[in-house]
């Protein structure tokens, strides 16, 4: 039990003992204030939720780092992470006593970060350090999350509609505008829905040509450091067997046989040094310029014997234009300043589409897509086609043509008649 005892000063001292044993007190002016901050202390201690009332003097920072040290994540996760504590963070909270934080301060914070950040960085930003400080609420340093609450901007990204592709436009655009020893990733994305870092962490021995199937098992990491093949994927549903559309199988096809019996160990998708590919290169070098040469981004048009003019649109919706002497470098202009396009990941998102529209059940479409929950594959990965409209109007023509009767045939509904007088 605790006591409150009055201090040669004339206030009033709290006396308990920890969960540990160790004597602990806090002083106030009255003994009003003493006896009842006891009572609360006494009650925490008997329901498990005791918090040292001194703990909280330590340092934001300092715990940031220990709170670190004890993760057990990927390397593209902590370097993630560093950078945003080094950046965002710490330069804000970095010499806070934990118990000083408060919710105000952490509003005022996040409503500051957002007009000067987009809403989907200032949305990570607050979850690392709400993330922090649960933790710090775990290990009895603070009471509650002081940034339970925090009212976050708006992220209006994702009112905008996600950019898809029909089939026909992939097959019949996009895939002949990208250079042929490319064509085979993207297949891969298209017709079996696997994510970039599945593609470059692709191995032969995961390639089944004659049963027509990959199997995904590995995935490539991009760190500061390099590239590193992570022995599993992102999630255990990430293990998967996905079958081969003909085009991909087709493809990869001619990809071996490119590669000359490549060994099994050997990664299917390779730069021309044999290392794995970099995200941002390919981007760069070739999926934006395929973009432009399929004329899914901006516009390139002959003018003239050895002229071509390249038209695009910025971030603000202005549109610019310029004149070149071969296609390659007007090509290169839009691919570098237009602003929009397909990204290499809405492949994954209009390969799900497809499954679902052409009635594949959507346990199915989880399970090749990966995914851990059927929710998942529903809410993020499947988009309405742009001719749903037709699609819907076709689905009720066609069922309502095998239950009409046959025009001319129509009878007379003779036993309504003067039913409409009652009415």
């Amino acid at each position: 039990m605790g006591f409150v005892r009055k201090t040669p000063a004339g206030t009033y001292r709290a006396c308990w003992r920890d969960p540990a044993g160790g004597q602990k007190s806090k002083s106030f002016r009255t003994k009003r204030e003493a006896s009842a901050y006891l009572t609360e202390v006494e009650g925490s201690l008997n329901r498990g939720t005791y918090v040292n009332p001194h703990a909280g003097r330590l340092r934001f920072g300092d715990f940031a780092q220990q709170w670190l040290a004890t993760r057990t994540v990927e390397a593209r996760t902590t370097e993630r992470t560093v950078s945003m504590l080094r950046t965002h963070l710490l330069p804000k909270w970095g010499d806070w006593p934990l118990g000083k934080v408060d919710f105000m301060s952490v509003q005022e914070w996040v409503t500051g970060l957002g007009r000067v950040l987009a809403p989907s960085t200032v949305a990570k930003c607050y979850q690392l350090l709400s993330m922090i400080l649960r933790t710090a609420v775990q290990a009895r340093l603070i009471a509650t999350n002081p940034a339970e609450g925090v009212k976050l901007p708006r992220d209006r990204s994702r009112d905008v509609k996600p950019v898809t592709i029909s089939r026909e436009d992939f097959l019949g655009r996009l895939l002949p505008a990208v250079p042929s020893r490319h064509r085979a990733i993207v297949c891969t994305a298209a017709g079996a829905g696997l994510r970039w870092g599945e593609c470059a962490g692709l191995t032969w021995s995961s390639v089944d040509l004659d049963r027509a199937s990959l199997r995904v098992v590995q995935v490539a990491e991009e760190t500061h450091g390099g590239i590193v093949l992570r022995p599993y994927p992102k999630s255990r549903a990430g293990v998967r067997t996905v079958p081969l559309p003909g085009f991909l199988l087709a493809a990869l096809r001619d990809l071996r046989a490119a590669a000359d019996d490549p060994d099994p160990r050997t990664l299917v998708f390779r730069d021309r040094v044999g290392r794995p590919l970099r995200r941002s290169n390919f981007r760069r070098r070739v999926w934006l310029p395929s973009l432009v040469r399929a004329g899914l981004l901006g516009q390139v048009v002959a003018t003239g014997p050895h002229r071509y003019r390249a038209v695009w649109t910025d971030q603000e919706g202005v549109e610019w234009s310029a004149e070149f002497t071969t296609e390659r470098e007007a090509v290169a202009c839009v691919a570098a300043r237009a602003a929009g396009g397909m990204r290499f990941h809405d492949l994954r998102h209009a390969y799900a589409t497809w499954l679902v529209t052409d009635g594949v059940p959507i346990n199915l479409v989880q399970r090749v897509m990966g995914h851990e929950q059927a929710s998942t594959t529903l809410n993020r990965y499947t988009h309405t086609p742009d001719d749903y409209a037709a699609r819907v109007l076709e689905a009720f023509d066609g069922s309502a043509a095998s239950l009409l009767p046959p025009a001319g045939e129509t009878p007379s509904p003779d036993h309504l008649d003067g039913q409409e007088d009652d009415l």
